[in-house]
């Protein structure tokens, strides 16, 4: 399978943040959360991408106003790459660059991304059973992300690494349902 251009770009990014900062996993949260706040803004703004992409916009021009947008806001490194991304016509590749880039800081430090969802808001204690029991499932230290949504009644749903487990009331009664439609029928 041909490596993908966000592949490559979230690649040379990682390698120079590596060089950078070696294993230190502050200096890595600090690059990943310049690259949110860009993700961010370029999902907020769709036209940026847009005139980044309008042949008859110089370059120059195109780089002021990425400069603009962003000048302050990320260090010299993720601006460069960003100049980059302009320049070579790539910067509406981001989100995907973001997100590679996203796996392989938690690849490299051993995180394992939980999105827990849930009909209300986890308690404190909740969430530190969730978490150790997650941490003791993968092996891994857990980024816990967390969904409120009501239609689920109680219990929650946990999503990681292309695994869902659903213990919502939801999921129970629908179970149910089907169990006695096949009694039935």
């Amino acid at each position: 399978m041909p490596t993908s251009v966000e592949n490559i770009y979230s690649s040379a990014l990682f390698e120079l943040f590596e060089e950078k900062h070696q294993n230190d996993k502050s200096g890595f949260e600090v690059a990943l959360s310049e690259l949110k706040v860009v993700n961010d803004a370029l999902v907020d703004a769709p036209e940026l991408v847009k005139l980044s992409l309008v042949p008859t916009v110089s370059r120059g021009d195109k780089l002021d106003v990425v400069k603009k947008v962003f000048d302050g806001k990320v260090s010299p490194y993720t601006m460069n790459f960003l100049c980059v991304l302009t320049e070579k016509g790539r910067l509406g590749r981001f989100s995907g660059i973001y997100r590679d880039f996203r796996r392989k800081y938690h690849d490299k430090f051993g995180i394992t991304p939980v999105t827990v969802t849930s009909a209300f808001a986890l308690s404190a204690e909740q969430r530190d059973k969730i978490i150790s029991k997650m941490a003791q499932i993968t092996g891994n230290q857990i980024e816990l992300s967390e969904k409120t949504d009501k239609n689920l009644i109680g219990g929650v749903v946990v999503d990681y690494g292309g695994t869902r487990i659903d213990g919502s009331v939801k999921n129970r009664l629908e179970s149910l349902k089907r169990e006695i439609a096949e009694t039935i029928l």
